[in-house]
C-alpha cells in the first residue's frame, strides 16, 4: 500500500509534465509557398492575376482579393473599338429611312 502512495504522485507529475500538443501557425498556401496571416501575394486564377491577402475566416485561412491587378503588372489595355462607316460615295438624293 505504501508503494501505491509513492507511485501516484510520480505518475501525476509525469502526466502534467507531458508536452502539450503544438499547433501549426495558421498560413495560406499559394504558388507552392506558405504565407502567414496578413501577408499578400499575387494569385493567378483562370489566366487573370490579382493581389490577395491571407486572412482568417471562421478559424480557417482564406485569400481575400485586395486589387484586380498585381503590383508591377503592366496596365491592361481596354479595348476601344469604335464602329465607323466605310467611306463611300455621298448620296446625291435623299434616302428613305
Amino acid at each position: 500500500m505504501a508503494i501505491r502512495f509513492l507511485f501516484r504522485p510520480v505518475g501525476l507529475a509525469l502526466a502534467l509534465a507531458a508536452p502539450a500538443p503544438t499547433f501549426a501557425a495558421p498560413a495560406c498556401l499559394a504558388n507552392g509557398k506558405s504565407f502567414n496571416v496578413g501577408e499578400t501575394a499575387c494569385l493567378t486564377l483562370e489566366g487573370e492575376s490579382h493581389l490577395a491577402r491571407c486572412d482568417m475566416v471562421l478559424n480557417n485561412t482564406s485569400w481575400t482579393r485586395i486589387k484586380d491587378e498585381c503590383p508591377g503588372d503592366a496596365p491592361k489595355p481596354h479595348p476601344t473599338t469604335i464602329s465607323t462607316p466605310t467611306p463611300g460615295p455621298a448620296p446625291t438624293e435623299p434616302t428613305e429611312n
